[in-house]
């Protein structure tokens, strides 16, 4: 922990008082002005909240942030070190290269929900190892209450938290089948306080519902495709409905296969509020009317997740690099970027633009930076490797929790932006950490045993 720490500390102070873009500064409105809503995760924003009651600077909750991911991340390698004797010198040296990588220190000093739901994780993967190598583990009240604990937190802290942890549960009930009704019982409970948090608890804390326009992103976003497909028709009555929702030619003619936010900046808020039924009917109707087409139209707008090469046109939205906080000088006058290392902060901001988009004829470096896919499919090779020689098939689940979010972004991929899958790209790190020390072992046993 203390590798990451003190070099994300650095990076802190020369980013001072930490990465602030539109949608960390709309929840630290919320924060400054006690009106929450729904739009970004609500407990995510009361989080920032209560510590802003300690110390009201991003400063403190970015290091905050960092001393969390670091934990989970240090947690992860623990578990490696405990139960499968990596060693652990070796360990530190790969902390030093982990916490140097451009794509994790942005991600630690930017204030965005991506960054704690991926630590956690990444520290439920380390649970799940752990799960794996304890038969007593499913026994223990303090290792269920913490399972449960991170479970319920990933759950609040990302919309589609929800998704992973009933996924998860239910794939590790079948694989730990002696002890899946505890496990279902944890699951059940999650989505039982999930569900009266969202709910009840919304009502009581005065929480508002989201942005209406996010709700209804992918039935527009689908409309447009279809609006700019030759062959697809729509009846005068479907464009007067669709009118009353979104501006139709703006639609049309803004529509980007691989980003809904064109598609979202079209439609009448105040309308799909108001009975926004009517229109996600519509957007049924025509998906059931031209099902190839909306069959193509995901898969183009899911490349991001599971194609490791890009699709003819598309793009990944990388890290943020430049902070939005000269725009709320006039709000916020003392959240002006502030650099405490102002010679080191040019350098890092250097640094991270090559790391994301350096390319040389063919050869784009962020297609391997930035592309969670790829990771994905190195993390199943190697998990393949793993489980086969530690003779453990279940080792197979410390990667349900970075596949699963996956899986639950392909419904409403809204821009394709590395953060969502943050956590994809960290346990590939991981695992090729893990791969690393056993192939030098192996090879290195080979060694010996051929000179005696």
């Amino acid at each position: 922990m203390i590798v990451f720490v003190l070099i994300w500390g650095i990076v802190l102070l020369a980013y001072w008082p930490g990465i602030l873009v539109s949608d960390s500064m709309y929840q630290w409105h919320q924060v400054q002005t006690g009106t929450f809503d729904n739009w970004h995760p609500a407990y995510n924003t009361l989080y920032i909240y209560l510590l802003t009651r300690i110390c009201n600077s991003p400063a403190f909750v970015l290091f905050i942030q960092i001393i969390i991911l670091s934990y989970c991340i240090a947690t992860f390698m623990c578990s490696l070190e405990k139960y499968y004797r990596v060693n652990k010198y070796f360990l530190l040296s790969c902390s030093v290269v982990l916490a140097l990588i451009p794509l994790n220190f942005n991600s630690a000093v930017i204030l965005l929900k991506d960054t704690l739901y991926s630590a956690l994780l990444i520290l439920l993967s380390a649970i799940t190892i752990e799960a794996v190598n304890r038969p007593s583990f499913f026994t223990s009240s303090k290792k269920l209450f913490k399972l449960f604990l991170v479970l319920l937190l990933i759950s609040l802290f990302r919309h589609n938290g929800i998704i992973v942890t009933i996924l998860y549960c239910f794939t590790v009930g079948i694989v730990f089948r002696k002890n899946i009704r505890r496990i279902y019982l944890i699951g059940g409970a999650v989505t039982l306080i999930y569900l009266v948090m969202t709910t009840i608890g919304f009502s009581v804390l005065g929480i508002s519902e989201g942005n209406y326009a996010n709700k209804y992103a992918p039935v527009s976003h689908l409309l447009a495709r279809m609006l700019n497909t030759p062959g697809v028709e729509f009846t005068d009555s479907e464009l007067d409905l669709m009118q009353d929702y979104v501006d139709v030619t703006e639609l049309r003619d803004s529509f980007d296969p691989y980003n809904m936010d064109y598609s979202i900046a079209t439609q009448n808020v105040n309308a799909l509020k108001e009975s926004g039924e009517r229109y996600l009917s519509l957007g049924l109707r025509k998906a059931l009317q031209y099902p190839i087409i909306t069959i193509k139209h995901y898969l183009a707008l899911d490349s991001f997740l599971y194609s490791p090469i890009p699709f003819p046109g598309s793009y990944v939205v990388g890290m943020f690099t430049e902070t939005d906080l000269w725009e709320y000088k006039d709000i916020y006058p003392n959240l002006a970027e502030n650099s405490k290392i102002p010679w080191l902060l040019a350098d890092l901001k250097n640094i991270s633009n090559w790391y994301q988009s350096f390319s040389m004829g063919i050869f784009h470096l962020e297609y391997f930076t930035m592309r969670p896919a790829i990771y994905f499919y190195i993390s199943l090779a190697i998990i393949a490797y793993l489980a086969k020689k530690k003779q453990q098939i279940a080792l197979w689940c410390c990667l349900l929790p970075s596949a699963f979010n996956l899986v639950s972004l392909a419904p409403a991929m809204p821009v394709s932006m590395t953060r969502y899958v943050y956590s994809t790209i960290l346990t590939g790190y991981l695992l090729i950490i893990w791969f690393m020390f056993e192939f030098y072992k192996s090879k290195h046993t080979k060694k010996l045993q051929e000179k005696v």
